[in-house]
């Protein structure tokens, strides 16, 4: 039995009839803001551990599910006395990934809806197993909140806002324009 033949690429430009095919890839950002409100604030502030959070509903930005977790006596001990803020990948969209890239600001406004405590985080890899801390620890040291309270919280509610980034990779076949082309090179044979 004889080997069968190597196959051979053509020479370039030409290619055999509707062999050429071809897909295009466009990175955008998709962003959204999602308000936090904290009712009975003094009462969260008191019971609420270092290390434990107070989350958020989901909101939805680029395809996923985020929830943004408040941690009002810090992340752990390490930083207790400071208000500690993290972004989690709650879930996403109908083809669930696992991960997601993106970058976001959270601000503790004033009553008045300015942002007076704030931090920028990213762009940094987000995983739904949450496994990886993505957070502010030190926001704002908890005896900087109590001074500033008086314009921050309003009847007993506190007002956090997260602006979140997002960036979203398509990819899709473009395979008319690529057919067009085809016929074009195989047109001047």
């Amino acid at each position: 039995m004889s080997p069968a033949p190597a196959p051979t690429l053509l020479p370039f430009g030409r290619l055999a009839p509707g062999a050429l095919s071809g897909s295009a890839t466009r990175a955008r950002q998709a962003t959204g803001t999602h308000l936090h409100r904290i009712d009975g604030y003094s009462l969260v502030d008191g019971a609420v551990a270092t290390g434990k959070a107070v989350r958020s509903s989901r909101f939805l930005v680029g395809g996923h599910q985020w929830e943004l977790l408040y941690y009002p006596n810090g992340v752990n001990h390490l930083h207790r006395g400071f208000v500690s803020v993290d972004l989690a990948l709650a879930g996403c969209g109908p083809e669930p990934s696992a991960t997601a890239t993106a970058s976001y600001r959270v601000s503790i406004l004033d009553y008045a809806g300015n942002p007076v405590h704030s931090r920028i985080v990213g762009p940094r890899a987000f995983d739904r197993r949450g496994s990886t801390w993505t957070g502010v620890e030190e926001l704002v040291a908890t005896e900087e909140l109590a001074k500033t309270a008086a314009f921050l919280i309003k009847d007993d509610r506190l007002n956090v806002r997260c602006d979140v980034a997002v960036l979203v990779v398509e990819t899709k076949p473009r395979n008319k324009w690529f057919m067009q082309l085809d016929r074009a090179i195989n047109g001047f044979r």
